[in-house]
């Protein structure tokens, strides 16, 4: 028989009730909220690109899931009962999960039991340090406030697992005897008890408690550190120089040398070891630099440091930095640059004087901060505390409504009435559909 039949959305098949094996722990609800605007606009920053970034109103339901008796197959994909499971929520879209089903049931593997609670905490992209930052140790904390002891759980790892990943894990207290290794496309991992706690992430949105998740894995990994005090406080600009080179700041030495040349340190943040990257950047008095991973060490500045992101025209690489900065009182802002107008090149340059206006604007925004940052701190709430999981108050109808007719369309993810939109539909596969 077919190793998978069928592929489904995992919140839908929870709620099917049809798999006595898979319960979920909630954590904290979905929710839509407004999305805080830049702190200002640079260049040439196109109306459909502004417009993905103002109308992500949704923000993720977060908790942890778990089964028995299910498969780990590539990526982390979970099997139970022949159906694949997909989630936003596991960076596991649809059509990832089909492209794996169907090769696996053109392949022909062996199965390799675990005993004990088995978690997984990756995804896709777990080569890129970013995710790992945003998207996968956060998942550690719902672990946590999902009523689980990390030190007895054993995490399936990929067989490519970058050693800055293990590093990572090693400082947020999980060991590498508790890493269970697995060797794609030679076997299927058998679970007695999986676990999979939801990312907090949306598209560019993150639930509420992603600042209290995050500030109690970063103060985890200080304490293992011994990292008590920041360094010198520093405006940095992060060069991705070294970073693979998808989409290339054009003239990159001459906009470094301009940073340099007013007060910033330029750092190429692969080059650091962990601790110096956490140190460094929980000194920083201001972020500026080409927008990805290196700028998500924005996760250990304090509240009230801003950033500003040198990205190009184009929808990708999206505004997660702006989810970052809206809850971890950071305000954000950005500077477009124009392409050469090749297709599929996502190299892009940058204005000097509009450089030069990004660091006078961050200069004053160091002087006149404008805005309370929201500092979270890693403490758990007692229980007559209110808990900062709880949603962020929703938009009123009338304004969710008006977010919706800028975009032309009603908020992402919703039909008539708050309906399930078709796109949600669960999808057909003709060679899962002719396996089955």
């Amino acid at each position: 028989m077919a190793v998978v039949t069928d592929v489904t959305d995992i919140a839908q098949y929870h709620a099917f009730g049809v798999c006595a094996g898979l319960s979920f722990h909630a954590v904290a609800p979905a929710g839509h909220s407004l999305p805080s605007p830049p702190d200002y606009l640079l260049g040439p920053a196109p109306r459909a690109v502004l417009t993905d970034l103002f109308t992500q109103t949704a923000t993720p339901e977060v908790g942890c899931y778990t089964l028995h008796d299910a498969l780990v197959a590539p990526t982390g994909i979970t099997i139970v009962d022949h159906v694949a499971l997909h989630a936003d929520a596991f960076l596991q879209p649809a059509h990832h999960v089909i492209a794996i089903a169907d090769r696996l049931n053109r392949s022909n593997l062996t199965r390799r039991r675990v005993a004990g609670p088995l978690a997984i905490i990756y995804g896709p992209a777990h080569e890129t340090w970013g995710h790992w930052l945003v998207d996968f140790l956060p998942r550690l904390w719902v672990l946590h406030r999902a009523g689980h002891d990390l030190a007895r759980l054993r995490y399936v790892v990929p067989p490519d697992l970058a050693p800055f990943a293990t590093a990572l894990l090693q400082a947020c207290g999980i060991s590498p005897a508790q890493l269970e290794p697995y060797r794609y496309w030679s076997e299927l991992i058998v679970a007695d008890t999986l676990l999979l706690p939801t990312g907090l992430r949306l598209g560019d949105r993150f639930a509420p408690c992603f600042a209290q998740a995050t500030a109690w894995w970063v103060a985890r990994a200080r304490a293992h550190l011994g990292i008590h005090r920041a360094s010198r406080r520093t405006p940095i600009f992060v060069s991705r120089a070294g970073a693979p080179q998808n989409r290339r700041l054009a003239r990159r030495e001459a906009i470094e040398a301009q940073a340099q040349a007013a007060g910033l340190r330029v750092v190429r943040p692969e080059t650091l070891g962990l601790a110096a990257q956490i140190r460094l950047f929980a000194g920083a008095s201001m972020l500026v630099g080409e927008y990805g991973s290196g700028l998500h060490n924005a996760v250990f500045a304090p509240a009230g440091t801003p950033v500003c992101a040198l990205r190009g025209v184009w929808r990708h690489p999206g505004f997660i930095q702006s989810g970052l900065g809206s809850l971890l009182g950071q305000p954000t802002s950005y500077i477009f640059g124009p392409g050469d107008g090749t297709p599929d090149d996502h190299d892009f340059q940058i204005d000097p004087a509009d450089f030069a206006a990004a660091l006078r604007l961050m200069g004053m925004r160091q002087r006149q901060p404008g805005r309370r940052a929201r500092i979270v701190t890693a403490r758990e709430p007692a229980a007559s505390e209110p808990s900062v999981c709880q949603p962020h108050t929703p938009a009123p109808r009338g304004a969710e409504t008006m977010v919706a007719a800028a975009a032309g369309a009603p908020p992402k993810g919703f039909g008539p009435a708050g309906a399930p939109s078709p796109a949600q539909a669960r999808p057909v596969h003709p060679a899962i559909a002719d396996a089955a």
